[in-house]
């Protein structure tokens, strides 16, 4: 297993129940996701980034 950080710039638009699929879609797909978690979200420049860590089988 192997715990990996991402910084995913979250689109203006999107709705609540779309960003599951937008998260899962950013993250690896070589490997199997066994969970992931949004841990920050952090305003820059008048932008939101989500900070996600996942945990993955490799």
């Amino acid at each position: 297993m192997q715990s990996i950080y991402y910084e995913l710039p979250l689109p203006e638009h999107i709705f609540a129940k779309d960003l599951r699929k937008f998260i899962i879609s950013k993250i690896l797909k070589k490997e199997e996701i066994i969970r992931w978690s949004i841990y920050d979200i952090v305003i820059k420049e008048n932008k939101k980034i989500l900070k996600i860590n996942a945990l993955i089988l490799n």
